[in-house]
């Protein structure tokens, strides 16, 4: 994996020996606003996700993951609905990343928590509370994704123990952070960035889906 070198601001390009394909999703209150055409579809890549994390890892990987293959459960090939979908983590938002994988379900499908915007009139458009975290029922990694109106849902779990981790990953943090030297820098991104790509490559197998309750 290597990124390429930006030669301005608004460029951002990961060189994955992967691609990922984009999620697909409509936002109707763009669409009232205008700034799209009616049901006009949005591309959300993974590269978005990246760059709203600030970082690339198996949490990023995992948000990515369990929002496609969670959305495709419930829309097929149609594209996801913003503020049409309510998902539940199965912990607190320091609990198993789910804080930061919060933010990135946000950033594709509009699922607030209790910060989220409230919508306009009575509410119209509303994202807040459409991410709920279940600090009271932990489980690392599970998810559900609900429609709002159909009242469809799918429970999804997320596994990236399906690709083995590298040996050597843990004994080469250390020396990247303390050293800092190319060689160890260079050795610890190759095998972090490899795991991530490790886990894209797997794909649905990383995946999970059941119907909720299970």
């Amino acid at each position: 994996m290597s990124m390429d070198k930006p030669t301005s601001r608004e460029q951002f390009t990961l060189s994955l020996r992967v691609r990922p394909e984009p999620i697909m999703v409509r936002d109707p209150f763009l669409e009232f606003l205008g700034l799209v055409g009616p049901e006009e579809p949005i591309a959300v890549g993974f590269e978005e996700l990246v760059k709203a994390a600030g970082h690339m890892c198996p949490t990023v990987a995992g948000a990515y993951l369990v929002l496609r293959h969670g959305l495709k459960a419930l829309y097929g090939d149609e594209p996801a609905v913003r503020g049409n979908v309510q998902v539940t983590a199965y912990g607190g938002p320091t609990d198993f990343g789910y804080g930061p994988i919060s933010q990135l379900v946000n950033l594709v499908i509009g699922a607030a928590s209790e910060t989220g915007f409230g919508g306009l009139g009575g509410g119209r458009f509303r994202r807040r509370d459409l991410f709920v975290f279940r600090s009271d029922d932990l489980r690392h990694s599970e998810f559900d994704f609900a429609r709002l109106d159909t009242g469809r849902s799918v429970h999804v779990t997320y596994d990236p123990g399906v690709v083995p981790t590298p040996k050597d990953l843990s004994a080469a943090i250390g020396p990247a952070l303390s050293n800092g030297d190319a060689a160890s820098v260079a050795r610890f991104r190759s095998l972090w960035n490899g795991r991530v790509e490790d886990i894209l490559e797997a794909d649905a197998r990383a995946v999970r889906i059941q119907p909720a309750g299970s």
